[in-house]
């Protein structure tokens, strides 16, 4: 009896020796039982000896939820956490952090996504393009579209900018944007042979009298039969400017005018439906316009913005 008793205090006495010799190794739980020594499953944790060595797993998730801040799920000889929708596993395999809706693809925006709350955002274009319908893609702006780019003809869109031109027989002014009517008799540029008569984005060559005007628009030709001047009866049926012609009066408008259907009557131009240069309000008036402001505004010295 005494030597058996000896030979368990010598085994306890070696599984204490064992256990301190191994105590380093990382991982390793050791349970001493008085009548042996025995590991569980060296290398691994979560083990505990029972009678037989049977091993059964132990649930770490039971104590403290594992040290985890959300979810704990047990495995066998071991155990991990697991996060919530909308959260993300902390290098520490413990702690969980908010996942921003941003960091995720970018929200899903093209250009910028701006972080409203943790789970919201919305998305914004760089400069020269705007947000499409489904509020996440961009396209590029035509500047264009917005009261004409502000020009007064035509306006063409060209990298994202506006540039302004002219109809045919006017020039672009000084601040690219308006449009000025070319006067072809003053410049030289309409040759007629005798007289010549600017319109508004054209001109007209006219002969003196005896004279008719040739196909070719610009040359005069004698007329070798009584003249009929016929301007004479009743203006030929203008309204305002007369001319005589070879094929009979020839009607013309001062500037702010037009020839109405019939050629001969002369009717205002709406000014204001050109799109001129006025930023808010446009006011036609007989043969021009004038620009206005909205309450709180006043006129630019350019007479056109508002400030």
């Amino acid at each position: 009896m005494g030597a058996s008793r000896g030979r368990g205090r010598l085994a306890a006495l070696w599984c204490l020796g064992l256990l301190g010799g191994l105590a380093c190794v990382a991982g390793t739980h050791y349970r001493y039982l008085w009548r042996g020594c025995y590991t569980c499953h060296l290398g691994q944790a979560g083990y505990s000896v029972s009678a037989g060595d049977r091993r059964p797993d132990v649930d770490e998730c039971q104590m403290h939820n594992g040290g985890c801040q959300h979810r704990c799920v047990n495995t066998p000889g071991s155990y991990l956490c697991e996060c919530k929708p909308g959260f993300r596993l902390h290098a520490d395999g413990r702690t969980c952090l908010a996942i921003t809706s941003c960091a995720v693809g970018n929200g899903g925006c093209q250009h910028e996504c701006v972080q409203l709350t943790v789970t919201q955002h919305c998305c914004l274009c760089r400069p020269g393009f705007q947000l499409q319908e489904d509020g996440k893609h961009c396209v590029r702006r035509n500047p264009c579209a917005d009261r004409n780019g502000g020009c007064m003809h035509t306006c063409q869109a060209r990298r994202g900018l506006a540039h302004c031109e002219c109809h045919a027989g006017f020039l672009l002014e000084a601040d690219r944007r308006s449009c000025e009517d070319v006067d072809e008799c003053a410049t030289g540029q309409a040759q007629c042979a005798h007289g010549c008569l600017n319109t508004r984005g054209s001109f007209t060559c006219i002969c003196h009298t005896g004279y008719e005007l040739g196909t070719d628009g610009q040359q005069c030709y004698r007329i070798e039969m009584e003249i009929v001047n016929s301007c004479e009866v009743n203006n030929g049926g203008c309204s305002h400017g007369c001319s005589h012609t070879s094929a009979g009066p020839l009607c013309t408008c001062p500037r702010g005018y037009e020839l109405d259907e019939d050629q001969k009557t002369c009717i205002d131009v709406d000014d204001c439906a050109a799109s001129p240069c006025c930023q808010q309000a446009c006011t036609n008036s007989p043969g021009g316009y004038e620009c206005g402001c909205y309450a709180g505004y006043r006129l630019s010295t350019d007479g056109c913005g508002c400030e």
